[in-house]
């Protein structure tokens, strides 16, 4: 005669609540860790510092935990599970969008990492339910007190290890159908430009950056200012270091207000903690044809526990903004 231990219907009970125990520490661990890391890392303006476990350690947990909520049983094919998990990761980057008020442009730049993270995270929740269904299977419970591992040795990295500064250059290129001196008008004074103006790019059609209206200098020489507007409310200033007519075109920006990261997205403070943006300008390169290149090029800074991945984006960014500004200066020529 079997006794309760034996029937299916307790031994299942007892797997659903090991994994219930395991993934309820789990979430009691990513929840504390995340409130601490605000503690210890989030700045005067209250805004959610980029750090590994912010951008790898929270989703990974989400997705752990979310596979698990979602088919407790395993009785889901890994497809429609991993489906599921994404669909409940949108959501998560949606809600938390709108209650730390992030702008699309970081929503984009952690959904992208965020979501290899989250079905790692359901894989193995998948593999671990595997492993369960034989219980006493102490590999698997050693594997997944592993797991609840990461979200620590995360955050103590973030507060540990100090995030280096990369130095980057980001240009963009167009050769002209006009002389450099035909040119060189245009890049002392672009007023009133139009929506229709420049090209499709990801960062002014997709991420809604806002694009240029114009950009003229006041002054003449080294030490003038190029006052420079995006949108209705972009205002920065481009302070000119160099001046060589015909040739070349310096500056160092100069923002004398919040209103870039108040109208795009908090983290991309230009003189923020992640991102420094220094010097910029434009280089211009008589060609034999009488043809002349016109090169647009940033100089920027970057801080963040993963530099390389900034700059991806970078050059995403700055890149399109370049590439439309150099079309707008084609289309006035024309």
């Amino acid at each position: 005669m079997s006794t309760d231990s034996e029937k299916p219907g307790h031994v299942w009970w007892k797997v659903l609540s090991r994994l219930l125990g395991i993934f309820a520490i789990l979430l009691l661990a990513a929840i504390g860790l995340f409130l601490l890391s605000r503690v210890l890392g989030v700045d005067e303006d209250g805004v959610l510092p980029i750090s590994l476990f912010v951008l790898l350690g929270m989703p990974y947990i989400i997705g752990a935990l979310a596979a698990f909520l979602i088919d407790p049983n395993a009785k889901r094919t890994q497809e429609k599970s991993y489906l599921a998990v994404l669909i409940f990761m949108t959501s998560v980057l949606v809600l938390g969008g709108l209650l730390f008020q992030e702008g699309v442009i970081c929503l984009i730049m952690a959904g992208v990492i965020w979501t290899p993270m989250a079905l790692l995270g359901a894989m193995t929740t998948k593999r671990m339910q595997k492993k369960h269904r034989r219980l006493g299977d102490v590999s698997a419970t050693f594997e997944m007190g592993l797991i609840a591992t990461i979200p620590a040795i995360l955050l103590v990295m973030d507060t540990s290890v100090p995030q280096s500064i990369t130095s980057y250059t980001v240009e963009r290129s167009i050769v002209l159908e006009a002389s450099a001196d035909e040119i060189w008008p245009l890049l002392l004074s672009l007023p009133d430009i139009q929506e229709s103006e420049g090209r499709f790019t990801f960062a002014q059609s997709i991420a809604q950056i806002p694009r240029p209206r114009s950009a003229v200098v006041a002054g003449d020489g080294v030490g003038s200012v190029r006052h420079a507007q995006w949108g209705e409310n972009i205002t920065f200033e481009e302070h000119i270091t160099d001046w060589q007519e015909n040739e070349a075109l310096s500056w160092e920006f100069v923002f004398p207000n919040d209103s870039i990261s108040r109208y795009t997205d908090q983290h991309i403070s230009p003189e923020g903690r992640h991102l420094r943006i220094q010097e910029g300008g434009y280089r211009l390169e008589p060609l034999p044809d009488g043809r002349t290149r016109l090169t647009l090029y940033t100089d920027y800074e970057a801080q963040t526990p993963m530099n390389t991945y900034a700059a991806i984006w970078g050059e995403i960014f700055l890149g399109g903004i370049q590439a439309n500004i150099l079309e707008i200066i084609e289309g006035r020529l024309a």
